[in-house]
């Protein structure tokens, strides 16, 4: 686990130093299980940003993805943010009995941001990820700090 978890945090450092990062994400996914996940937001376009994150959950054996979406920004006023997504997504499910589990998934969904500052914001997400036999809908609360 330990280099799985180590190998997504180069990942994520390489595609930073590759583009320029908008904001570094922390948040908590509820769903079945509960999760906690980093990643960062890069702007592709002007509306449109990447959000590649790693997310591991609190489960039986061990349960992670690396989500890689796209958002798409209506800025709504000067501190609320609205954004459609779709994304692709890497399952791993290692029971503690049993066969691991590697899937690719989708991910689509909505998310709203809140600005606090001019550096922090929170945000809220509802996401469906189609993963064949691990389809699953869920919630993610979150802050951001903006660079």
């Amino acid at each position: 686990m330990k280099k799985l978890f180590l190998m997504a945090v180069m990942c994520v450092m390489t595609m930073s130093a590759m583009a320029q990062i908008k904001s570094v994400d922390v948040k908590a996914n509820l769903r079945g299980d509960f999760g906690l996940g980093v990643g960062i937001t890069m702007p592709i376009l002007e509306n449109i940003d990447f959000a590649p994150n790693f997310n591991y959950y609190f489960s039986d054996g061990t349960v992670f993805t690396i989500d890689g979406d796209f958002h798409y920004n209506f800025e709504l006023d000067q501190n609320w943010t609205v954004y459609p997504m779709v994304g692709l997504l890497w399952f791993h499910w290692a029971p503690e009995i049993g066969s691991d589990y590697n899937k690719i998934g989708a991910n689509v969904g909505v998310g709203a941001r809140y600005s606090i500052n001019s550096q922090w914001s929170a945000f809220a997400e509802a996401k469906y990820q189609w993963v064949s036999d691990f389809d699953e809908t869920f919630f993610s609360l979150g802050v951001n700090y903006k660079f």
